[in-house]
Order: structure tokens, then sequence, then C-alpha cells
């Protein structure tokens, strides 16, 4: 019953100035912009990180036009690479390697779709990174546990919803922020392979709107038919940490979460209620709640998203690749060696929407 959609939603408002990076700070990350083929002049953007001389690291599903099987298939220019925010000459990608579990029938996309494991790729330029730009390292610790600094230049706004922004200032400031490594998507929702997702969710110092207890603790029918979840704090003890909070929200897609200055976790996912599950419509058939045969619409009438959609509001959860899980497979395709670079070939991007399920998901 959830659905999944990322730059970065805060806990203060997203202009304060806590969340603007600096240069150094951006340093090292990196806008990707795909333009459609058509002449619109309307373009894909995702984020990215560098981690060698001629290479980034991004989402899967950030590329993945490439693919002929992708629905956006032939439909998108060369993708330009805009170092430390959009300004300054860009580089272009010249290819991409994709990990190949994205592609797998059973764990990757389309099967899983949001969800799908190897959500992660590399991109290798057409030229070096411009001189003095930051190279980052790979983590290969134990995430879990671990307060990450999330940097992209997505969508921004206030995690209680009342804004929402997309526009040159993110492009060229990006936000900043953190969350903390709680768990993986397959503990949670049993998708995937375990330790392969990162899961974090948008506290706001709450019980009410603490995520991922409220998806973990046990629902009740209630004598109108409608469902509550009894929120077992225990399971998920941490309530967030402050104005520091943050979410990912759309075209954080393939950014990075970094821990001790290195790259831990690629930004993939979010998730939330289904919103007709806390629409203010009660089950049409109140006396089982649970009967999933025709309309099936059981009113939840304690959701921790504050505003039941997928919008990355206060009481949603975020998935991140794991760079330690892939950290073997992305070592062994790094290149630092200074040798010919390859011409330019066609990248773009792709995004789905809400998928099946019951969830309600989407790419950052």
């Amino acid at each position: 019953m959830a659905e999944a959609r990322p730059l970065l939603k805060t806990t203060g408002h997203f202009e304060d100035p806590r969340y603007l990076p600096s240069a150094e700070q951006r340093n090292g990350t990196v806008v990707l912009r795909t333009p459609l083929s058509d002449g619109s002049g309307l373009a894909y953007y995702c984020s990215g990180t560098v981690v060698s001389p001629t290479q980034i690291v991004t989402a899967a599903h950030c590329v993945d036009t490439n693919d002929p099987r992708s629905g956006d298939y032939g439909s998108t220019g060369h993708t330009n690479v805009y170092f430390g925010g959009y300004s300054g000459a860009p580089v272009t990608a010249a290819s991409y390697d994709i990990h190949p579990l994205y592609f797998d029938p059973v764990v990757g996309a389309p099967a899983e779709g949001a969800f799908a494991t190897g959500d992660l790729a590399i991109i290798t330029l057409s030229e070096r990174v411009p001189e003095g730009t930051k190279i980052y390292g790979l983590y290969n610790g134990n995430p879990y546990g671990q307060v990450a600094t999330h940097i992209s230049y997505g969508t921004t706004g206030n995690g209680d919803g009342t804004e929402e922004v997309f526009g040159i200032d993110n492009l060229e400031n990006g936000r900043i922020g953190k969350n903390l490594y709680e768990t993986d998507l397959a503990t949670v929702f049993g998708v995937g392979l375990e330790g392969a997702h990162l899961l974090y969710d948008f506290d706001d110092g709450t019980p009410e709107r603490n995520a991922l207890a409220w998806w973990m603790s046990p629902m009740y029918v209630l004598a109108d038919g409608t469902l509550y979840v009894d929120i077992d704090e225990s399971l998920f003890p941490d309530l967030g940490l402050g104005l520091d909070e943050v979410l990912i929200d759309g075209g954080d897609s393939g950014g990075g979460a970094f821990i001790d200055d290195l790259l831990a976790g690629v930004h993939s996912f979010g998730v939330s209620l289904a919103g007709k599950y806390c629409d203010g419509i009660v089950n049409p058939n109140p006396l089982n709640p649970l009967d999933t045969s025709g309309n099936w619409n059981p009113e939840i009438v304690n959701p921790a998203d504050v505003t039941c959609g997928v919008d990355s509001t206060f009481g949603e959860i975020a998935g991140d690749t794991s760079i330690a899980f892939f950290y073997d497979w992305i070592m062994a395709r790094l290149n630092f060696d200074p040798v010919a670079i390859p011409a330019p070939a066609t990248l773009g991007l792709f995004g789905l929407g809400v998928l099946a399920l019951g969830l309600g998901r989407r790419r950052a």
C-alpha cells in the first residue's frame, strides 16, 4: 500500500543557508542534463558523483534510455555533465556501464520498477574532469546506523509540504543535508537483495511521522471498519536529526550520500503510502476491511506521511543503492590511467512513476 518518487526536501525552510552547500562541498558532485531530441528544449536532469578522472557514478535509471526496451529509447540527445553545479562548460558523456542486476528479470527493472536492484551506472566522460575537481573514494564499511551527508541538484521544498521548487537555483547551488541509514529494502518491504538498498525516512521529531516504525508496526481494524497502525517506537527509535534532516526528491536521482567523506549511497527512489488508503473514503466493504476483492480501499486513519502523496514530505521513506554492496563491481571498472578518451555516445534519463504492488514508488 505504498507509493514511490527525488533536490532535497528540508526540515527547515529550503532557502535557509544551512542547506546551501559551499563550492567546496559541491566539488566532485555533478548535474546531468540530457535534452530531448525533438527540439522542444526540454531535458531530463539527474545528479552524480565523480569517482575517477574520467568517470561519474549515478543511478542506472538515469541512463537506461540507451536500452531498446526503454520507452524513451532514441528520444534523447547527448548527456552533458556540469561540475559543482549548473554553470561553466559541461563535459559530454561518452559511454556508460549499467550493473547487470538492473536488467535481471526477477530483482531488476521492469520487474521491480523503482525498487530495481542494481540501480547503478558508471558514466565515462569524453574528456578528463576539470582541473581541481574532487574525486571521491568509495565507502566499503557497514552503513547501518551511520549518518550520511546528501548532496544533489533536484527538486527542493519543505518537509511539511508547503512548497516544491525546481529551477536554476536548484541546479546551480544544489542542497545539502543529512539522514540516518536505518535498514534495507528487503527487511521492510521484502523486495530485492538484502543489503542492496539502504533505507532512511524523513522524520520531524515526532513518533507519528516515524515512517519506518510505522511500516513495521501492527495494524488493527477499528469498530467503524477503518484501520489503525499502532506505532511501536522501539522498532526504529530514531526521530530525526532536527533541522539537519533531509529527504531526496525529483532530480536527486544518482546523487551521492557520503560517510566519512566517501561515497556510500546513490539516490534511487522514494516511498509513501498510496493516497487511496488515506483519502477519507471509507472501505466499500466495511464488514471486512481486509477484503482484497473488488474496489479494495481500507481507510487508514493515522498515515505516517503528512500529505499522503509521493512528494518527499515528513513520514516518507527513501532508498539509496549501497556502494558497499556493489563495491567490487565499481572498483573493477574505475580508470585512473590517462589513456585515450572515447568519442561521445547518446545517453539519456528515464523515470518511472507510481507502480503496482499497492506501493507508491517513484524514481528519485
